[in-house]
């Protein structure tokens, strides 16, 4: 009987212990990642990994421990430079990214694999349990290269034709001059009509005198433009006298009284010579 209730209490305490272990792993978690797991298309740039855990790991003692726990693998299996950074702002935020100060340089439209240890342990000492897997692809820059260019030149096409259609609109606006009449040639005329060189040049001689005479008689009709005379500008412009005889040279004379009586014998002048023309 001793040795069953001995079994038993044994038993019990090895369930407890596990149990707590359990649950202590079951705490400690990977919440999520960027770039997510299967993802394509990531940046060639800054090539790298932001995870999420659900506890905080930026104790001295944390840090220590995890700095070999993240590991980035590529296409050919082999290993590539990493920097492990722990955020002692946010909990759990940690960043795994490739070394380019190393030499290391991403490839394009290739696979890469992150590893993280089950090893790896927050700052209570939790470990994850279990190793954790992220693989993402980078994009295929010549792809993106043959959109870009596509892009381009349906840019460019559209500008040009833009372009064209304001030019054929402005050509259709401006006035169209009208098309000068070509030089006489007498031997193309006398080749054209099979006539001789003699009979094509008294026929041009012809037209040419019944165009001069029609031009002489449009410029007999119009009458020719007269230039306006204007007899009084005092009648028409403001502060402008009409004088009827030169000021006086004398100083003395081209006083307000001697001007006054000049104006008024002026008056009685013309009223003289209206009174005998009557």
């Amino acid at each position: 009987m001793k040795k069953i209730s001995l079994i038993a209490i044994l038993t019990s305490i090895m369930i407890m212990a596990a149990s707590v272990f359990c649950f202590a792993d079951g705490g400690f978690e990977l919440v999520s990642s960027y770039p997510e797991d299967g993802q394509s298309n990531t940046s060639m740039e800054n090539l790298g990994v932001k995870l999420a855990f659900s506890n905080a790991m930026d104790s001295s003692e944390a840090t220590a421990a995890n700095a070999d726990k993240f590991a980035i693998y590529d296409e050919d299996g082999k290993t590539i430079p990493v920097q492990v950074l722990f955020s002692d702002k946010e909990k759990g935020l940690v960043l795994v990214l490739a070394d380019t100060d190393q030499g290391f340089v991403a490839k394009n439209n290739s696979e890469y694999r992150l590893v993280i240890s089950g090893d790896l342990v927050d700052n209570e000492g939790n470990t994850l349990g279990a190793d954790k897997t992220v693989t993402f692809k980078t994009y295929n820059q010549r792809i993106n290269n043959m959109v870009n260019m596509v892009m381009m030149f349906v840019m460019f096409g559209g500008i040009m034709v833009l372009s064209l259609r304001q030019n054929n609109e402005k050509a259709e606006e401006e006035p169209k001059e009208e098309p000068k009449e070509q030089a006489f040639n007498p031997y193309r005329e006398a080749k054209k009509t099979g006539k001789s060189i003699e009979e094509v040049k008294a026929e041009q001689a012809k037209k040419e005198a019944k165009e001069a005479k029609k031009k002489a008689r449009k410029a007999k009709k119009a009458p020719e433009p007269q230039p306006q005379k204007i007899d009084n500008c005092a009648e028409l412009l403001n502060n402008v006298y009409h004088v009827h005889a030169p000021a006086p040279v004398n100083k003395e004379d081209r006083s307000i009284e001697a001007l006054k009586a000049l104006r008024k014998a002026e008056k009685n002048s013309s009223k003289s010579k209206s009174t005998k023309k009557k």
